[in-house]
């Protein structure tokens, strides 16, 4: 592939970028972000928990109304808080709650019945919004409020006075050079991952382990649905098609039953971790790619994802792994098949006109389903693109620069977002109330 020289602060925005998109999290992340929350305003209590009002976004709590938690199983948000009560490792950050025992679980279960915990969804928040006041047996009151970050604690009270403020989220390293997403362009992407160097990319193999190892996890736990979701598919050498399906199905399925690891999360979505990383190492080790073409190639689906979801919301009517991570993934295999930067953008805008009515009803098990028929299509996608073969220019929302589709669906997901997500949340509610 050719070289081409990028301005040198916009290689060092996305050299620290990429850096800032990936960390490891124990769980869904909007599990972790309540947990955290709860768990640091347990901290400053001078006694257990008593009573609590955990304010929530309707994207928080749709994500979290029926997710596995891990050594918790499918227990809902109420359980999550009452575990992050119990466990008090905030500085853990998202995973909180890796260090709980059997014994805490079985508690956080029992405390979750006693009523002692009232939700309550704020459906005109910031997507990313998690606020818990907690009241002592001795009555101290302590509030913590997590706001646009999962992991960003923005203000801490006890009884009304302040104990720490955070004005800075994690994202601030990125920000040495500031450039708008609008102002990124497919050839930036491109070429700044052309760019990097071994050194620029080898953290990322961390994190293709660690996600790797919740692959073997769902290999070796399936159950149900995943059987029925991998029919027709066999983990094998030869087709590495197959072997990337069964390794999603099985991982995204083992993460939403609550497998008990970690996983290294990409743009603050353990799922997208798992969609954007674990492909690239599927087709490396099937096709012998050589590493650093792997380490680029998950770099640039990182990226990709990124853009995506900076347009469409961190969480957002979209699914988010179905639009962003899936479309990431195959730009980054197609990279891996030696694509021109023509066809990346020919694939991409094929992965997007597929997915781009893709809806979020929560994180649960059919994630994996809608996760596997995105792919799916993606491949077929792939096989338009080489066959020289692509979308007609500026049809629907499809222009010819597919950044420029891009932003064209997040100007939609933003007209839809407040209404369709309100929508969906009450349907979820409505649902967990007649279980």
């Amino acid at each position: 592939m050719e070289q081409h020289k990028l301005e040198q602060k916009k290689q060092i925005f996305f050299k620290n970028l990429l850096k800032d998109l990936v960390s490891p999290a124990y769980g869904c992340t909007e599990i972790g972000c309540v947990a955290l929350a709860c768990s640091a305003a347990a901290e400053h209590l001078k006694g257990p928990v008593v009573s609590a009002k955990l304010h929530v976004s309707s994207y928080i709590y749709r994500n979290d109304a029926n997710v596995g938690v891990p050594k918790l199983g499918q227990v809902g948000i109420k359980t999550i808080a009452a575990a992050g009560f119990i466990v008090k490792q905030s500085k853990k950050k998202l995973l909180v709650l890796s260090s709980i025992t059997d014994a805490q679980a079985k508690l956080a279960k029992q405390n979750s019945k006693q009523n002692f915990i009232d939700i309550i969804i704020e459906k005109h928040r910031n997507p990313v919004y998690a606020k818990v006041i907690a009241k002592d047996k001795f009555n101290n009151t302590c509030e913590v409020l997590i706001e646009r970050k999962h992991d960003n604690i923005k203000r801490i009270t006890l009884n009304n006075k302040l104990v720490a403020v955070n004005t800075k989220t994690k994202a601030s390293n990125v920000h040495t050079y500031k450039y708008n997403v609008d102002d990124i362009s497919l050839n930036d992407v491109y070429y700044g991952v052309q760019n990097f160097t071994i050194n620029d990319v080898k953290f990322l193999r961390d994190g293709l382990m660690m996600n790797k190892k919740v692959m073997n996890y769902g290999e070796k736990h399936r159950e149900g649905f995943t059987k029925v979701a991998m029919a027709g598919y066999s983990f094998n050498e030869t087709n590495w098609k197959n072997q990337l399906l069964t390794s999603i199905v099985s991982s995204i399925t083992a993460r939403m039953v609550s497998c008990p690891l970690p996983v290294m999360a990409s743009n603050d979505s353990g799922d997208h971790g798992l969609t954007v990383n674990l492909p690239q190492w599927i087709y490396h080790t099937c096709c012998k790619t050589s590493e650093l073409t792997m380490l680029k190639a998950t770099a640039l689906a990182n990226l990709i994802t990124w853009k995506i979801k900076k347009n469409i919301g961190s969480l957002s009517a979209y699914c988010g792994s179905v639009v962003a991570a899936v479309s990431g993934t195959i730009c980054g295999l197609g990279y891996q098949r030696n694509y021109s930067i023509k066809q990346i953008n020919d694939v991409l805008n094929l992965c997007l006109c597929s997915s781009a009515g893709s809806l979020c009803d929560g994180a649960k098990l059919s994630c994996a389903w809608k996760i596997e028929a995105a792919i799916v299509a993606g491949f077929a996608a792939m096989d338009v693109v080489e066959s020289k073969i692509a979308l007609p220019d500026n049809e629907g929302l499809v222009n010819r620069d597919a950044f420029e589709t891009i932003k064209s669906i997040g100007i939609l997901s933003r007209g839809i977002m407040n209404d369709t997500n309100s929508i969906v949340v009450d349907i979820i509610d409505k649902n967990e109330r007649a279980k």
